[in-house]
């Protein structure tokens, strides 16, 4: 039933709409089992005993094994038979083992040890919970999940939330390093150029799969206007975006990153999705290289030259997200335009009307939200705020790209060719 959000007027008005607009929703299944659920645990719809599963082997950090081909059936009548297969299945509906650690008061806090030069920006990084990971899976006001009764008006911003929190799942995965447990909290580190671009890489292929996995629209658009597919580690061919895609990972990466930094609390360091930061107090940290001897920059070196613009990219969009105090179905509805953008090359006339649509729906939701959950009076005026916002994301965008062209003519610093086709939308 599609939604009049133009006739509602006010806040008062909510309890007529929950009643007459909103479907009453039947109790939804279990994803993991598909027993009556009991709500949502963790980051998926589960009933208590699964969630109590989950918790259990989260908390005491238990290691299953099947007994046959790991693919056993999950069901309420023989979910008992393999707890591996039931495990893996809670993670792959989008269970998240780091809900465990923030609600398990029992557990405490693990014992961490940041490396004491960084102490006071490793204890702004753990601001938010018990979890140091820059998750927007963290139960805050910024995170937090709507109401039940209001998420079938809010379909698309809700798909974006449940499959964002899947993609949170798979990074816990492929930024552990071989040996780390998946169910130790990992302790956030300064990082340097060359571990920021391995992990920039291994992310396109996690941002691709949530974009298709919240917009049908994209899946069904034609080849050339979507997906490509990296073929291996060192180039990017058929199927990762080719239009819409190419042109939204890097502004997606900017706008990100300054959300996570406005989630854990923090100006002094732009927040990767794996945990790590940057730390743009210190960038001759960033900007050491690993494998010499002879660093190519003194510290004093490296601040004078590469400083003015962390510091640009920090006023321009961090400080102004965190003014704004952008919550995460507004940040949903900010990458939600970013991607269906207008105007690109070799973008067709359907693109355009596709995106168009997905857009008006996205902002319809939006105001629907700001109205009856935020209870903002003035809608309008907050998505101008939010709009705002914009403009900064290209500003940093282009200033990156700046840098990166000047590291790469004058080869300081320099990225590597995958890196680079990246960063400036190459790689299809």
């Amino acid at each position: 039933m599609t939604t009049k959000l133009e006739e509602l007027d006010s806040p008062s008005s909510l309890p007529t709409i929950e009643s007459s607009m909103l479907p009453q929703r039947e109790r939804a299944s279990c994803a993991v089992c598909r027993e009556e659920g009991d709500g949502f645990h963790f980051g998926a719809e589960a009933c208590r005993a699964c969630a109590a599963f989950f918790r259990r082997s989260v908390s005491l950090d238990k290691r299953y094994l099947c007994r046959g081909n790991n693919d056993c059936d999950i069901a309420a009548n023989v979910r008992c038979m393999c707890r591996a297969c039931r495990f893996t299945k809670c993670l792959e509906v989008g269970m998240n083992p780091a809900g465990v650690q923030q609600r398990r008061d029992v557990i405490g806090k693990r014992e961490m040890k940041p490396d004491s030069t960084n102490m006071d920006l490793y204890q702004a990084l753990s601001s938010i919970g018990e979890s140091v990971l820059p998750t927007t899976s963290s139960p805050t006001p910024l995170v937090g999940d709507l109401p039940a009764e209001l998420i079938d008006a809010m379909p698309i911003l809700t798909k974006m939330r449940v499959n964002y929190r899947k993609m949170d799942n798979a990074r816990i995965v492929i930024h552990r390093k071989d040996g780390q447990s998946l169910f130790k909290e990992k302790a956030p580190k300064a990082i340097n150029y060359k571990e920021c671009e391995k992990q920039s890489i291994r992310e396109v292929s996690l941002v691709a799969d949530w974009i298709s996995w919240c917009f049908d629209e994209f899946v069904q658009l034609p080849i050339d206007q979507k997906v490509w597919k990296q073929e291996s580690e060192n180039s990017f061919c058929p199927i990762f975006q080719k239009v819409l895609f190419r042109n939204f990972y890097t502004p997606f990466n900017m706008i990100e990153g300054a959300f996570l930094c406005h989630i854990n609390d923090t100006s002094n360091a732009i927040i990767c999705p794996s945990g790590d930061y940057i730390d743009i107090q210190n960038l001759d940290k960033f900007f050491y290289d690993p494998d010499v001897e002879q660093q190519q920059l003194s510290p004093d070196e490296v601040k004078k030259m590469f400083q003015p613009s962390f510091e640009i990219h920090r006023r321009a969009l961090i400080l102004p997200v965190m003014a704004e105090k952008v919550d995460v179905y507004e940040f949903f509805a900010l990458c939600t335009l970013l991607f269906w953008d207008f105007g690109l090359e070799e973008q067709t006339d359907e693109c355009v009307l596709i995106g168009k649509e997905v857009k008006d729906r996205v902002m319809r939701e939006l105001t629907f939200y700001l109205r009856f959950v935020k209870k903002i009076q003035e809608p309008a005026v907050r998505v101008a705020q939010l709009l705002t916002l914009l403009p900064a994301v290209q500003r940093s965008v282009r200033r990156f790209q700046e840098d990166i062209e000047l590291s790469t003519v004058f080869n300081i610093y320099a990225p590597g060719k995958q890196f680079y086709d990246l960063v400036n939308g190459k790689f299809c």
